[in-house]
C-alpha cells in the first residue's frame, strides 16, 4: 500500500508552531472574557438594587405624618435623661453631641449650635469685597420688593449691579440674593462650607445625580429683606448658617396650618417634584393689617430668635418658619435627610405622584433607612429622571440668559 511522503522536518516544526500560537489565543481569548466577566459583576454589585414589584394585595405602605405631640413627649423623657430641661425657646449650644442632637433637636426642635460655622474657611473669606471682586461680573439670582412681600420680583444680574445696591433698603424696599446654584457650580467656593457631625448622615446623597435636591443656596440681603413663611421642600431637616450679620427668626410649630392659609396645590419646582407650602402671611408686617386680612393668624403660635454671625440654626421636619435679615446679612443654607426624617421625605416624594405606593415591595417599610431610599429611587421612572435634569438645565440657562430662576 502505498503511502504520501512523509511531511518535512521543517513542515512539522511548523505546525508544532501554530498549535503553540493557538494555544496562546485561547488563553488571551480565555483571558479576556474573564475580565469581561468580572467587570459585569462589578457592575451588577455597585448598582442600586433592582426590585421586582410584588403583586400582593394585602400590603400597602402606610402613610407617615409627623406627630408633634408625640415627639414633644419623647423629647421631654430624653431631656431628663441628659439631666436638662427641654427649653421652651430656642437653645445655642456648642459641643453638642450627635446622639443629644438626634434625641432632643432633630425632626423635634430648633437649635442653634455655635461652634461650627467658625471652623469653615468661609467664616473669614466670604467678605463682601472678596465676593464683589471675585464674582463681580457672573450673575446671580435675586429678588427685588416695592411695598410688600407677596410684589417681590425674581431676576438675574451680575453680582456687582446687586452689591451697589445693597445699602439702599428699607421696611417696603429692599433685595434679596438668593442662588441655588451659585456656589454648588463653583468648587472653589464649595469647598469653604464644610460639613459637621450633624449633617454628615445625608440619604439625599442616594439620589441620582439628576434629582437630588440642590443645596449649598447663597443667601445675601440687604437690611428688612425676608423670606416667604413656609416649610422647606420634602420637609427636610433645614439648616441656615449666617457667616456676617444678624437675622431675626419665627419658628412655628407644627399642626398650625389652618391657621396660616397655606397656599393649596403649589409644587416645589425641584427636579424631584414635590409639593410646596408656603403662606401668603408676611409675619414680620404690621399686625393690624395681618390680622384684618388673615383673622386666624391671630391664634398661632410661634418661638422668636435672633441669630448672630457664626451661628447655625437647624430647622426640624414639619415647622413653618421665616427670616428677617435686619441687617446686610450673608448666609448659607442647606438640608439633610438622615434617620430621623426620612420617612416625611418619602412621604412627600409619593404625595405628589412620583411614584405609587403599590409599587412598593412587600415589607418595605421595615428596611433599613438607607435600604428604603435606596430602593425607592431604583423604582422611579427613567422619564422622571430626564425631566429632573431638565428642570436643572432650564435653570441655568434662565439664569444665564438674565430672565432670573425659579424661585
Amino acid at each position: 500500500m502505498k503511502t504520501g511522503p512523509r511531511a518535512p522536518k521543517s513542515t512539522w516544526k511548523s505546525a508544532s508552531g501554530s498549535n503553540s500560537v493557538a494555544m496562546v489565543s485561547w488563553a488571551a481569548l480565555i483571558s479576556m472574557f474573564s475580565a469581561v466577566f468580572i467587570s459585569i459583576m462589578w457592575e451588577m454589585y455597585n448598582q442600586p438594587p433592582k426590585v421586582e414589584v410584588q403583586k400582593n394585595e394585602t400590603y400597602k405602605y402606610p402613610s407617615f405624618v409627623l406627630d408633634f405631640d408625640e415627639a414633644l413627649e419623647e423629647r421631654e423623657r430624653l431631656a431628663e435623661y441628659y439631666g436638662a430641661k427641654a427649653d421652651p425657646g430656642v437653645e445655642r449650644r456648642s459641643g453638642l453631641s450627635l446622639e443629644e442632637f438626634w434625641d432632643l433637636y432633630d425632626a423635634k426642635w430648633p437649635v442653634i449650635v455655635t461652634d461650627v460655622v467658625p471652623k469653615w474657611p468661609a467664616y473669614e473669606k466670604w467678605t463682601r469685597e472678596f465676593l464683589n471682586s471675585t464674582y463681580g461680573k457672573e450673575r446671580v439670582v435675586m429678588v427685588a420688593t416695592k411695598g410688600k412681600l407677596e410684589d417681590k420680583e425674581g431676576m438675574s444680574l451680575p453680582m456687582f449691579g446687586f452689591v451697589e445696591h445693597t445699602s439702599e433698603s428699607s421696611p417696603d424696599y429692599w433685595t434679596y440674593l438668593t442662588d441655588e446654584f451659585f456656589i454648588t457650580t463653583r468648587p472653589q467656593l464649595r469647598k469653604d462650607v464644610l460639613t459637621s457631625i450633624y449633617t454628615e448622615e445625608d440619604f439625599f446623597q442616594l439620589f441620582p445625580r439628576e434629582i437630588r435636591p440642590w443645596d449649598c443656596m447663597l443667601l445675601w440681603g440687604t437690611a428688612h429683606s425676608r423670606s416667604a413663611l413656609h416649610i422647606d421642600p420634602y420637609n427636610w431637616t433645614g439648616t441656615n448658617a449666617v457667616l456676617w450679620g444678624t437675622k431675626k427668626w419665627k419658628l412655628f410649630p407644627p399642626g398650625q396650618d389652618h391657621l396660616l392659609y397655606v397656599f393649596q396645590n403649589q409644587k416645589c419646582g425641584f427636579p424631584l417634584d414635590c409639593f410646596k407650602y408656603n403662606s401668603p402671611i408676611d409675619s414680620f408686617a404690621s399686625k393690624p393689617e395681618t390680622h384684618k386680612k388673615y383673622p386666624n393668624f391671630q391664634s398661632a403660635r410661634w418661638i422668636e430668635v435672633e441669630q448672630k454671625a457664626g451661628e447655625i440654626l437647624i430647622i426640624p421636619t414639619g415647622w413653618f418658619h421665616q427670616a428677617y435679615n435686619a441687617e446686610e446679612t450673608l448666609a448659607v443654607s442647606g438640608q439633610m435627610m438622615n434617620r430621623n426624617n426620612y420617612r416625611y421625605v418619602l412621604e412627600e416624594i409619593l404625595k405628589v405622584g412620583n411614584l405609587q405606593r403599590k409599587q412598593l415591595p412587600e415589607g418595605f417599610h421595615n428596611l433599613l433607612p438607607p435600604d428604603q431610599v435606596t430602593i425607592l429611587m431604583s423604582l422611579l421612572p427613567r422619564k422622571i429622571l430626564r425631566k429632573g435634569k431638565a428642570v436643572t438645565d432650564d435653570y441655568l440657562k434662565q439664569v444665564k440668559d438674565g430672565k432670573g430662576g425659579i424661585q
